[in-house]
């Protein structure tokens, strides 16, 4: 789609291309965009006209502290002044929100299986949103993201609110409609009116039937805040009918708190189920691993191999250059030398005409001999500087093709462990180290321990692949070597410095520009040298997952 200009030239300064427009709302709209690596994410615009400044940036600063298995992550935000727009980029769910999987299920009503997943992955992220004194304060289904994976990210915070204490009261009325408690319309909102909402969304999941009347619907709310609250179906459990009516009373003390809803028996499945690493993240992972193994046993010899052919390509080129230099060099001084014998051959002419003629035409003969000294070095090592272009050409080539299938695996391990990570805010500091011991002291392959382990080495290997990454980025480009500036020959000064620091792989310690470029060269080896240590480094924190995957072949 086209944007403005100026709008296309703010996401591309800040490493981003836009794919589609998501939607338009009151305050700005939401798209869809691709960062440089290619992953997808939601750009959010915010009109700072509509909203004050200081009320975006509570938002970004909500967000940016939040790090949790069932709310949408945040990544980066940025500000366009002049236009008075605010941008932040988040997490993309692909399979949209909440409301429009409720409108193309119509009448078919969910399994209580699902809808008390989705209930208690969305009452999860409250409890943890509570634990830090932040109120919501718009649940809706609009705001309640898909991913695709199946489980929920719980998004939109332009409405909450982080409070002092747990008890203080937010002063305010936000919220949807149809979502807000008795307590809001009074300007009264805590913790508990989030509490009222989700038992909106509960039950507008078991009563999907309720939206082909818009009027019924406003209707039962409009009962509810007088202290009666809709029925349910029969067909879901009395458990969860009765929940849905203590988390729709009137009064806020009544209400139960989130830890009280995780807490009920009938919950303990579910509850259990969704504080772990999901399913599909465990078949993706395992899955991953073999990708990243085979990369590694059918690629990592090709790269040692590169390795010790850009190390003899760096002497080569070095030789190449000594002896173009040192050649041009030995032309020049014998060319002088002709010059000189041919000069004073000529100034002697008027007295000795016969001798003179002599000298002056061996001074001819040496000068044009010097030429041809330096001449015949240039050509000869043009040829070989040419061999050796075409020799770096296809190291970088072969370079290209083998690290790609380990950089890739690697790079889709990494975003799959950064997600799994999140799971984290599950596992306690003391839970981790028994996992860890688990994983020392027994077989791995148990899925509770096989998590847990996962989860306690995400930190390290995270790290290693970010540092992997960088290292890889960009790795042999730029070194092949311009002909026309392979045999700039300044003078004897240019050998000394070659002799001197003949190892040096700092090419800012250079003047001339191909001893930069094979100082470069050495520098881009040792560069490599430390990405296939890397390399190792990431694959020993992978081993016992790596000897896992092997197993369920």
């Amino acid at each position: 789609m086209e944007l403005p200009p100026a709008m296309n030239q703010l996401f591309t300064k800040h490493g981003y291309t836009l794919k589609k427009k998501l939607g338009q709302g009151v305050s700005g709209a939401a798209f869809l965009v691709n960062n440089k690596e290619e992953d997808l994410y939601v750009i959010k615009e915010i009109n700072c006209r509509d909203r004050s400044s200081d009320a975006v940036k509570q938002e970004v600063d909500i967000l940016k502290g939040l790090h949790h298995a069932y709310i949408v992550a945040y990544e980066d935000s940025f500000e366009d002044r002049e236009a008075g727009l605010f941008y932040i980029v988040m997490e993309y769910c692909a399979e949209g929100d909440l409301y429009k999987r409720m409108q193309t299920q119509k009448r078919n009503e969910f399994t209580e299986e699902q809808i008390r997943d989705w209930f208690v992955q969305i009452c999860l992220a409250l409890q943890y949103l509570h634990e830090k004194n932040i109120i919501h304060r718009d649940i809706k289904p609009q705001n309640v993201f898909l991913t695709e994976d199946g489980y929920i990210n719980l998004g939109d915070f332009g409405c909450s609110k982080v409070l002092e204490r747990a008890d203080q009261y937010a002063q305010s009325v936000v919220g949807a409609e149809l979502y807000v408690s008795p307590e809001v319309l009074k300007q009264r909102y805590t913790s508990k009116s989030d509490i009222w909402s989700l038992g909106w969304l509960l039950h507008d999941l078991c009563m999907l039937d309720v939206w082909s009347d818009i009027l019924k619907r406003h209707n039962l709310h409009a009962n509810s805040m007088r202290g009666t609250p809709p029925d349910i179906s029969e067909k879901y459990s009395e458990e969860l009918r009765e929940l849905i009516k203590e988390m729709l009373s009137c009064d806020p003390n009544d209400r139960p708190t989130a830890d009280e809803i995780l807490a009920k028996p009938f919950l303990n499945d579910a509850v259990n189920r969704n504080k772990n690493i999901p399913e599909a993240f465990t078949r993706k992972f395992m899955k991953s691993i073999r990708t990243f193994d085979q990369a590694y046993n059918k690629h990592y010899n090709e790269l040692e191999i590169l390795d010790s052919k850009l190390t003899k390509a760096a002497d080569s080129q070095e030789e190449i250059h000594y002896n173009a230099t040192a050649g041009s060099l030995s032309g020049g001084v014998i060319g002088a030398a002709g010059g000189i014998t041919a000069l004073v051959g000529l100034i002697l002419s008027p007295f000795t005409f016969g001798a003179s003629l002599i000298v002056m035409g061996v001074g001819i003969g040496v000068g044009v001999a010097g030429g041809v000294t330096g001449a015949a070095s240039n050509i000869t090592n043009i040829v070989r500087q040419k061999s050796l272009c075409e020799s770096l050409q296809q190291i970088e080539q072969n370079y290209n093709n083998a690290s790609a299938p380990i950089l890739n695996s690697l790079k889709t391990l990494n975003k799959l462990m950064k997600t799994i990570a999140r799971f984290g805010v599950f596992v306690s500091a003391s839970t981790s180290d028994k996992a860890q011991m688990s994983c020392r002291s027994t077989a791995v392959g148990a899925g509770e321990i096989m998590h847990l382990c996962l989860l306690a080495n995400i930190g390290r290997f995270g790290a290693q692949a970010d540092k992997i990454g960088r290292a890889a980025s960009g790795l042999l480009s730029g070194l092949l070597i311009p002909a026309d500036l392979a045999f700039i020959v300044k003078d004897s000064r240019e050998i000394h410095e070659m002799i001197n620091k003949k190892t040096t792989d700092d090419p800012e310690t250079f003047k001339s520009s191909v001893l930069k470029s094979i100082a470069q060269m050495r520098k881009t080896h040792k560069e490599l040298c430390n990405l296939l240590t890397d390399i190792n480094k990431a694959r020993e924190e992978l081993n016992e997952y790596i000897e896992t995957a092997r197993a369920d072949t």
